[in-house]
Formats: C-alpha cells, structure tokens, sequence
C-alpha cells in the first residue's frame, strides 16, 4: 500500500482536483464494520490505515470510512440504503435509478443476494462517455476486487455481469491491481484537461 500512497502523493502534487484523507483510525474502521455484509478484507483494512480515502469529486472517490459513513447516513431514510452495489449504483445517480428502486431488473431477492454478495467502496465517472457511465469498485467474501462498468442506458447488461458474478466470484485481482488501473485512467482523463 505504501506504493499506492506515493502514487496519490504524485497524483496531489500535480492535481489539485486529487485529495488524499487521512488515515483511518482503528474506531473509524470499526464504525463502519457493521454496515458490510461480510468481513473486510485485510488489503481494505490496510489501504484504510494507510492511505485513508482518496477523493476527486470531479473524477473518482474511493470512500475514507468516515465519509463512507456519512455516505450511509445520508441514505439512511432511503430504502436502499446499504453499501451493496446496487444500492451504491442507485446512490451514484443521486437516488434516482427506478430500474433497480422499482425492481423492474431485478427480483427483490436478487438485489438482496447481489447488495450481500458484493460490497462498494467507492465509484468512478467516466468522461469518455459524457458522464452517462460509472465504474463501481466491489469486492467478494474471497477478498478478491473488481472495478465494475455500469452505462445508464445499458443497466441490463450490468444487471446480467452481476447475476453471472454471483455464480463465479470475482476474477482474482487484489485491491491494489484494482487502483493502479484507477490511477491511470484517472491520470489519462486529467491530463487532457491540462
């Protein structure tokens, strides 16, 4: 992780738009634990105690646990309120996405297994496609991680990697894979606004 906190550190010095928080404290982690429907991987842990959270509102968050928190209570009068994927994707279109609210997609208890199967941690928004699509960053009760593609014009197609997913598990990929592949695209959008 020590790696990763010297790419945000690079990323801070030549981005304003790029913040990265401080690290988490022990209580901080433990204030979220209960909202994950399985055990945090200790890669998670380790990037919560080491970097903290990374944020650019314009690009990418990967949530600190107190603002995952915050991001929680902030839903918390909202049925679909937990920090499941479809529940997160749901919260990235401002709490507005009936296909899954209405589960006109999905069965109520497919949501269910899909929100338990599959914690989120953070999103990023894709410039490539005029901000219509995000990418969602889930990991599995193996520990393993994935950066998700979800267009909002093609929900099905998410809704069906999801359904397979469930089957399979995530592809064997660490946290820290997941990330390097954020900062650079991440970058990649940046430097064209230079």
């Amino acid at each position: 992780m020590e790696e990763i906190k010297n790419r945000v550190t690079e990323c801070e010095l030549e981005y304003d738009e790029i913040h990265e928080l401080a690290p988490a404290t022990n209580e901080e982690i433990e204030m979220i634990t209960p909202y994950f429907s399985q055990p945090i991987p200790e890669e998670l842990i380790t990037f919560y105690k080491t970097v903290g959270g990374i944020e650019s509102d314009e690009i990418f968050r990967i949530f600190s646990p107190e603002n995952l928190f915050n991001q929680i209570q902030e839903r918390a009068e909202l049925e679909h309120n937990s920090i499941g994927i479809i529940d997160m994707i749901i919260a990235f279109w401002g709490n507005d996405r009936p296909e899954f609210q209405q589960y006109e997609l999905l069965t109520e208890e497919e949501t269910e297994k899909i929100n338990k199967a599959f914690p989120c941690i953070g999103w990023i928004m894709s410039e490539e496609d005029n901000y219509e699509s995000g990418e969602y960053f889930i990991f599995d009760k193996k520990g393993h991680f994935m950066n998700l593609y979800c267009h909002q014009d093609d929900l099905v197609k998410t809704k069906n990697q999801l359904l397979k997913l469930l089957e399979s598990g995530l592809p064997e990929r660490s946290l820290e894979n997941v990330l390097e592949e954020l900062f650079e695209r991440a970058q990649g959008n940046l430097s064209r606004w230079d």
